[in-house]
């Protein structure tokens, strides 16, 4: 940005903070508050939204300028994500906070700041240390050596936190809290890895209609290899994978392989209608919910989740390569040519 171009910004940017301190606001004396000013470097789009746990609050920003404000009822200390194009972060917010956050979005995360808020930059430093931070692979670990080892891992991230157990002991200790729920969630995630059925071992047996309302069970493509893709059609990294996908599948449709989409979706014509619109192949099938016997069978927490089974009904991969990757066809090939 050159000087004129950056004097220009500086006073546009003071212009619009006189304006919204002078505008209409909500009255202080009958509800607590909370107001977020900011400066969004090349924007991307003109909307900005906070998720709280029970709300979401959304403005709009100047697509010239990149500033925007909002003012919203905010009557006890929480975490809410900001959101910004596809990229978000955290923040922690109390009631009657006033903060200034100022963000590139070339580099989001990198340049977030943030004035009247010691908690929200706490926020942002943790997530960039973290992004950067030499983790333990926890999920190689015995389960009873996880907790000491994530204590210790965790240890400079306690330590920087440690301000805030005189200024603001509630946050200090939503901090100590959040390590506390990583430790018990890889704990149960080790457990449940545990419990899914290994490669060699026979797949456990779904059933879930197809578009028209037939069942349409796993188990009904034994003697052909199987490759289980589960989805959303509300899923980015599910859609990006969506023309590989296909070019796969007529790569591959003369060889003795099912490719099987199991959608998550609770919309079933926007889950019919993506299908329509896209050209999916393949048999597709929809579990309805997020929530299903197949995701605690596989221990599914994220998608896409990629599957293949063998012709036998048996686990070759429960998390197998996407089809954009360049595993995935020696993997396939590799089975295939077993069978023959």
């Amino acid at each position: 940005m050159n000087k004129t171009k950056e004097i220009i910004f500086t006073a546009l940017t003071l212009a619009f903070l006189v304006l919204i301190y002078y505008g209409n606001k909500i009255d202080r004396n009958l509800v607590t508050t909370a107001t977020i000013t900011g400066v969004v470097e090349n924007p991307i789009g003109d909307t900005i939204k906070f998720h709280a746990p029970d709300s979401t609050y959304i403005t709009t920003l100047d697509t010239v300028t990149g500033i925007f404000s909002i003012e919203f009822e905010w009557d006890s200390a929480d975490y809410v994500s900001f959101f910004h194009g596809s990229e978000s972060t955290d923040m922690y917010i109390m009631p009657n906070d006033s903060i200034q956050l100022s963000i590139n979005t070339e580099e989001f995360d990198e340049t977030i700041k943030y004035t009247g808020s010691d908690e929200c930059n706490y926020l942002a430093w943790h997530y960039l240390f973290s992004e950067n931070y030499d983790w333990p692979n926890f999920m190689d670990l015995p389960l009873e050596e996880v907790d000491s080892a994530y204590r210790i891992s965790v240890e400079p991230f306690i330590r920087r936190a440690g301000r805030f157990q005189e200024s603001n002991p509630d946050f200090y200790a939503s901090i100590l809290q959040r390590f506390d729920s990583s430790i018990e969630y890889i704990k149960g995630r080790i457990e449940a890895l545990a419990e899914i059925p290994q490669p060699g071992e026979d797949a456990i047996d779904f059933t879930f209609p197809d578009r028209d309302g037939n069942e349409v069970s796993l188990s009904d493509f034994v003697g052909s290899v199987v490759y289980v893709d589960v989805w959303a059609t509300w899923c980015g990294p599910c859609v990006a994978e969506v023309p590989h996908l296909i070019g796969l599948e007529e790569e591959y449709q003369d060889k003795n392989i099912t490719f099987l989409g199991v959608s998550v979706d609770t919309d079933s014509l926007e889950w019919t209608n993506f299908i329509d619109k896209k050209g999916l192949h393949g048999v597709q099938i929809n579990t309805g919910a997020w929530k299903s016997h197949l995701m605690d069978d596989y221990a599914i927490n994220g998608i896409p989740r990629f599957m293949v089974i063998d012709e036998l009904g048996k686990v070759v991969d429960y998390d197998a390569p996407r089809p954009s990757s360049d595993e995935i066809r020696p993997l396939l090939d590799r089975i295939l040519n077993e069978v023959e």
